[in-house]
């Protein structure tokens, strides 16, 4: 549309100065038309004026004398000769002036062809080397944003390593600790096991050796009862043969008697 706009423009260019060229203004060029319909408008009545002045020669010739009509004759001649030079003239000035506008115009519409296309070349080199500029900043401003993009994401990856490494740290000293916490109640469950044991073993001793004394004490107590027994039966089977024996007596003594 802009280029368009843009020949238009150079058309009405190219007729002015095919004008100027000619030497002739625009406005002579119009005041030139203006005459020139005149003198076809002139030329147009030239055979009514004709006509006109034949018929009223005839009707000079009819009332008037002789020498009136010579006279009259001889200036309608004259008149038409006059009129019909100035038509010449100006057919052949219009004819020339109509070649030379036309070759005029033809050079000024190649010239005029040249510097537009050299006009255009220029603005297409122009609006290629906007594009390239528009296209070259676009580029510019998509690659920083992608790095910014990039730094951003490597920042945020890094966040997130040190976050997981923070994490990871934590979890294995809460393992450590936990594995540590772990130990010390199975070696203090260990120690307290041992301890009882000792205890156990230890009670176990006292009591074996309680129950070996209480058993040495009874087979002392059973001994010492089966000797007593054994003793008593003795003194008894003794105080037995002594009743005996006394008895035996008493039976003689009596028998005696």
């Amino acid at each position: 549309m802009k280029n368009n706009r843009l020949m238009k423009n150079l058309g009405k260019a190219t007729v002015a100065a095919a004008l100027l060229a000619t030497g002739v203004s625009p406005v002579l060029a119009a005041t030139e038309n203006k005459t020139e319909v005149k003198s076809n408008k002139t030329a147009a009545e030239s055979p009514s004026k004709k006509t006109s002045s034949v018929s009223s020669a005839t009707s000079s010739k009819k009332t008037s004398s002789p020498e009136s009509s010579k006279a009259s004759s001889s200036s309608e001649a004259s008149k038409s000769s006059s009129s019909a030079a100035s038509s010449s003239s100006k057919k052949a000035a219009k004819k020339s002036a109509k070649k030379t506008t036309k070759k005029a115009a033809k050079k000024s519409a190649k010239k005029s062809t040249k510097k537009s296309t050299k006009k255009a070349a220029k603005n297409t080199k122009k609006v290629a080397k906007n594009t390239k500029k528009v296209a070259k900043k676009t580029t510019k401003k998509a690659a920083k944003a992608t790095k910014k993009s990039t730094k951003k994401a490597a920042k945020n990856t890094k966040k997130a390593a040190k976050t997981t490494k923070k994490s990871t740290k934590k979890a294995a000293k809460d393992t450590k600790k936990a594995a540590k916490t772990t130990k010390k109640s199975t070696k203090k469950a260990a120690k307290d096991t041992k301890k009882a044991a000792k205890t156990t073993k230890k009670s176990t001793k006292k009591a074996a050796k309680n129950t070996k004394k209480a058993a040495k004490t009874t087979n002392k107590s059973t001994k010492k009862a089966a000797k007593n027994t054994k003793k008593a039966a003795k003194t008894a089977k003794k105080a037995a043969k002594k009743a005996s024996a006394k008895s035996t007596s008493a039976s003689s003594t009596s028998s005696a008697k």
